[in-house]
């Protein structure tokens, strides 16, 4: 139905479109306010103008989608796999992405309201910081992710090499002992952490 298709202005309101296959789908001004898309994959999808207001995209496989001047209105992202993805001029208004996993995805021109990520609301896009040995996820709201431990900035930057070799052993305390100072001064000059 939807597999390397062209589809424009078509209305799926309310649709149960969980488990479908939109691999290498051009979808055009189309509606999908209160899909489910549980669980579909969207491997190479190019969707432009399209409304998923109300959508639940949890456990979803977006992996080389373009989405451009979309709309993401109170939609579900929780463990959603989003991978080499952009989302351009889109609005992602009162979002969950909850344990959401990010890699190499771009939000350029995109806004972000009340976006909660592990409960915590943010306002802008999530800085990416990958290509080290443990992926970082920086949030606007004081929040972010290192390998797979989240909490809040303050706590990371408090936390010593022997405090991360208790948690990781010997080759997180090096990887904190050697990115460390980098990692904070990236985020102070983004404007995400301001050192007390």
């Amino acid at each position: 139905m939807f597999k390397d298709a062209e589809i424009t202005n078509e209305d799926y309101y309310d649709r149960d479109l969980s488990h479908r296959d939109f691999t290498r789908v051009e979808l055009t001004n189309c509606d999908f306010e209160g899909c489910d898309l549980r669980r579909s994959d969207w491997l190479g999808a190019i969707v432009t103008n399209c409304d998923f207001t109300s959508c639940n995209f949890s456990s979803a496989f977006l992996t080389g989608v373009r989405f451009i001047n979309c709309d993401f209105d109170r939609c579900s992202f929780d463990e959603t796999y989003i991978f080499r993805t952009q989302l351009k001029n889109c609005t992602l208004l009162t979002c969950s992405m909850n344990d959401t996993m990010l890699s190499t995805v771009d939000f350029p021109g995109t806004e972000f309201l009340n976006v909660r990520w592990k409960e915590t609301p943010i306002n802008s896009a999530p800085l990416i910081v990958e290509g080290i040995e443990y992926p970082i996820v920086a949030l606007d709201n004081g929040y972010m992710h290192v390998g797979c431990e989240f909490n809040t900035m303050d706590w990371f930057y408090n936390t010593d090499e022997k405090h991360s070799a208790r948690m990781e052993g010997l080759r997180a305390r090096r990887f904190w002992k050697k990115n460390k100072q980098w990692i904070f001064d990236m985020l102070e000059a983004r404007g995400l952490y301001g050192r007390h």
